[in-house]
């Protein structure tokens, strides 16, 4: 039987408005409310996890940064990171602060999040009463950062001409939007597999006890190393073979409808008989 269920978010428990999918949390919460340990992993931030975390109702441990910390906002207790050396992130500050490109860096859950600048559009769509301005962070960071982050379409090539894509100790994930790219730059290897094995590790929990949800490329190892992998049917065809089971396409509800799937298969407990069960 199922301990665990570890849900992505963008595209799987989030539809293309980054809207919560009603039906979806309400199972997962059903089920949370029974024992079973549901976590959120994510490659967005610690800070955006915890907000849906709370909209949602749900409580326990949350992977976030693709992978890179694995924390549990009720205790306040991180659970497992693996940073950028803060050596190798001061050495990007160096190189950003003379170009006048804006990077954050995150420490990990619930600690400030440093700039070494703002501008004026990111003052209004990103400052955070929990973020910092260190000008002079490029000499003042001393500790390793989960991620370091930096936007546009020219900051991003020139810092790929200089850094690469790859270094011996970090790792850029790059995604374009419409007249621009964001990036992630993560310890190497970053996975949400890695981090997901450290916390089952720590919970006293075998990989074939874990049911896992995902739709993106970022899910494939995933999905492929929990005990069943449910792959949303509008990812890529790379996630859709790792899973056991894939959701009809164009679903608007495709991790109730993989969740439905695996309670008839008899890998979850299913809700509405346990409810029926309870005293009044």
């Amino acid at each position: 039987m199922i301990r665990m269920i570890a849900c992505d978010l963008d595209g799987t428990l989030l539809d293309r408005r980054a809207a919560i999918r009603p039906r979806s949390a309400r199972l997962l919460g059903d089920l949370a409310a029974m024992g079973l340990i549901v976590v959120l992993a994510t490659g967005r931030s610690w800070r955006t996890a915890v907000k849906i975390q709370r909209q949602i109702g749900l409580a326990g441990p949350i992977i976030a940064h693709n992978g890179a910390c694995v924390f549990d906002p009720a205790t306040g207790q991180e659970l497992y990171r693996r940073g950028i050396p803060f050596q190798t992130a001061r050495s990007m500050v160096s190189w950003a602060d003379p170009r006048r490109i804006m990077l954050r860096c995150y420490l990990g859950y619930d600690r400030p999040v440093l700039f070494n600048r703002f501008d004026a559009p990111h003052q209004l769509c990103w400052l955070r009463p929990e973020d910092r301005l260190a000008p002079a962070l490029a000499h003042t960071l001393r500790e390793d950062p989960v991620e370091v982050f930096l936007s546009g379409r020219h900051e991003v090539d020139a810092f790929i001409h200089r850094f690469g894509l790859t270094g011996p100790d970090y790792e850029l994930t790059v995604f374009p939007h419409p007249g621009y790219r964001e990036v992630n730059i993560c310890a190497p290897q970053v996975d949400k597999a890695e981090a997901l094995d450290a916390l089952a590790r720590r919970c006293r929990i075998a990989s074939q006890e874990v049911l896992a949800l995902g739709d993106g490329l970022n899910d494939v190892n995933m999905l492929q190393w929990a005990g069943v992998g449910i792959a949303i049917g509008d990812g890529p065809a790379a996630a859709r073979t790792a899973g056991a089971y894939v959701t009809p396409a164009g679903d608007d509800e495709p991790v109730y409808s993989g969740l439905s799937w695996a309670i008839v298969a008899g890998l979850l407990p299913n809700p509405e008989a346990f409810n029926l069960l309870r005293p009044v």
